[in-house]
């Protein structure tokens, strides 16, 4: 029996290759429109899409995270102490934490000195009941003054009134007026503290 053999034409087999080139650029080019180098974002990953095993250990930061989300570690153990400070600068007189001097005198009615420090001399004044003058051993003009009439010994006490201020003449020196409720000089025994600033 007798058979023909077919032959493709050449314009047949270069109409198949040219079909065959034009298939396989679509193919890529259809690929590469729908996945592009780095076309992947927010928008194309769906929620709760990345979990644990997608994200590789030790990758993310603490900056990765929300605040309060990574609990603080412990304690670290306390730093060396630093250097001491620089001296603060000294008060002027006026600070109330600016200590002072005290100066004191327990004195008789008579003008006699029971006990006493920084005093130098107490008297009576002389023809005046109730007035006296005590001397300190320094200036006492910008000294605050306390003076309060009592006994000079022990648990014992006396009514009256009692005034201190500078004497006049003397910077060294207060003076010391002790009365009655109605102003009358009354002679007694007082006690007087005298506070100054120390320079």
């Amino acid at each position: 029996m007798f058979r023909s053999r077919y032959r493709p034409s050449p314009a047949l087999v270069v109409a198949c290759i040219a079909l065959l080139v034009a298939l396989t650029g679509t193919g890529v080019a259809a690929v590469s429109q729908l996945v592009p180098r780095n076309s992947v974002g927010t928008a194309q990953l769906k929620s709760n899409a990345v979990v644990s095993a997608k994200v590789k250990n030790g990758s993310l930061l603490r900056t990765d995270f929300r605040a309060g989300q990574i609990p603080a570690g412990p304690a670290g153990p306390a730093g060396p102490a630093g250097p001491a400070g620089a001296a603060g600068p000294k008060g002027d007189k006026g600070d109330p934490g600016t200590s002072a001097t005290a100066l004191w005198a327990v004195v008789t009615s008579t003008g006699g000195n029971s006990r006493s420090s920084g005093t130098n001399s107490v008297a009576k004044l002389a023809g005046e009941d109730g007035r006296y003058e005590v001397v300190f051993n320094r200036d006492v003009t910008g000294c605050a003054y306390v003076a309060s009439i009592g006994k000079a010994t022990a648990n014992a006490t006396t009514p009256g009134e009692i005034a201190v201020a500078p004497r006049q003449g003397n910077v060294n020196a207060a003076f010391v007026h002790t009365y009655d409720s109605t102003g009358t000089s009354l002679a007694s025994d007082f006690y007087l503290a005298v506070f100054c600033p120390t320079s």
